[in-house]
């Protein structure tokens, strides 16, 4: 029985385990979601078409030495069902757990 209740714990514990795959993961769907707050009520058909992640080795607060930027290129459709293509770009700290600032570039 203790052989059980060992094996048991075991698996749990390593099972339990955050990897820094998943934290990739959860910071691309909280940028995902910050982009999409973002666009106007009316906003449908919303998708990711490209991503990219990267370490900003400059970046204009001067507290916070390389944060994470997230840059997504997106499309979703307005009210009048008229297509946009968008690139979003939101910034994480270093330690990738908060959102600095998010935006849309509307050049696209």
């Amino acid at each position: 029985m203790t052989k059980y209740i060992f094996f048991s714990g075991l698996l749990l514990v390593f099972f339990s385990c955050e990897n820094p795959r998943f934290n990739k993961d959860k910071r691309q769907i909280i940028a995902k979601d910050e982009i999409r707050r973002k666009l106007p009520g009316a906003a449908r058909a919303f998708d990711i078409t490209g991503f990219n992640e990267d370490t900003l080795s400059n970046f204009s607060d001067t507290i916070l030495k390389r944060p994470i930027r997230y840059t997504l290129d997106f499309v979703y459709k307005d009210s009048a069902n008229v297509l946009h293509t968008k690139k979003g770009i939101v910034i994480f700290t270093p330690d990738g757990n908060s959102v600095i600032t998010s935006s849309i570039d509307s050049t696209q």
